[in-house]
């Protein structure tokens, strides 16, 4: 195992899920549906993986307590990205194919605040298992909320899997840079735009 890891976030960064939100907008809807709540676009929003973190709050006024709430969304939620993968709709960015040229100096992870099985299905699906050493998820419980980034647990359970030594995390938002700052990670900013890394190919020529 080498002493220097790169860990790489997976939505927007690996996972190309953001590009068009439809797939996220049907399996948001659903969930409401099955709960009686009305399907309007401040509802479906609320369920959307960029507020878990206030999830709780998010969903006070729903007629349903929480634990009901997150155990409805986080279904859909799983059941319709995992077909999205397997049929190929959501797929990897085609750069991602570049990152091999790390791996003779690098160790490569994945930590996402997606479930672990997303996680898992997205790696294995495209024949990633030789390219990343390790990779960590959510669990599905609402209390796991708890655990995602930036809160230190899931780089906790990847060191347990390869180990210390110099880390650079990869990641695509503002609570990505302060699950590195948590870490004690350095942070690499890829926005796939001016502001910051444009692309992994960039990346891995600035890492090579």
């Amino acid at each position: 195992m080498k002493d220097k890891k790169v860990i790489f976030d997976l939505d927007g960064v690996l996972l190309d899920s953001e590009t068009n939100l439809d797939w996220l907008d049907r399996a948001m809807e659903r969930a409401l549906k099955e709960l009686g709540v009305p399907t309007s676009r401040e509802n479906i929003e609320k369920l959307y993986p960029g507020g878990l973190m206030e999830f709780e709050t998010a969903v006070k006024e729903f007629p349903v307590s929480a634990e009901k709430v997150w155990e409805v969304r986080d279904r859909h939620y799983v059941a319709e990205k995992l077909e999205m993968i397997d049929r190929g709709d959501l797929r990897p960015f085609p750069d991602v194919e570049n990152l091999g040229k790390l791996r003779k100096k690098y160790t490569l992870g994945v930590i996402s605040n997606s479930p672990d099985e997303v996680v898992d299905r997205f790696i294995k699906v495209y024949d990633l298992e030789e390219l990343f050493e390790a990779w960590i998820g959510r669990d599905s419980d609402l209390k796991s909320l708890q655990e995602i980034k930036p809160d230190p647990h899931l780089f906790n359970r990847l060191k347990d899997k390869i180990g210390d030594g110099k880390f650079w995390y990869v990641g695509d938002r503002e609570g990505d840079r302060i699950f590195a700052e948590n870490t004690g990670m350095e942070f690499l900013y890829l926005t796939r735009n001016e502001k910051g890394f444009k692309d992994l190919n960039e990346l891995v020529d600035y890492l090579l």
